[in-house]
């Protein structure tokens, strides 16, 4: 199983994205959300880190913590909470199409 991490403030709103694209994946991700005061922990363990976008200006800061891609979420997925869609951006960046 492929481990997504889902960053953003706090962790809530990311929360429920990582619900549904779990679901639309049919569980071949798992998919955790974090807020930035304790993304660093688990860091290790992605295999990719999407970034919301209202902390997308971090992301060459948390790009420089670990050596998996860091990408910011389509921020129109993201506002509709597309689980679907954010999961079929997923499968294209690790090429598991």
């Amino acid at each position: 199983m492929r481990k997504i991490f889902l960053i953003c403030n706090a962790g809530m709103s990311t929360g429920i994205l990582a619900k549904r694209i779990e679901t639309a994946s049919n569980g071949s991700y798992e998919v955790k959300a974090y807020g930035l005061a304790d993304y660093l922990d688990n860091i290790s363990e992605a295999e990719l880190i999407l970034v919301g976008p209202q902390i997308r200006y971090l992301i060459p800061d948390i790009q420089k913590s670990t050596s998996v891609p860091v990408v910011g979420i389509n921020p129109s997925r993201y506002g509709l909470m597309d689980g679907k869609g954010v999961y079929q951006d997923i499968k294209k960046l690790l090429g598991d199409e």
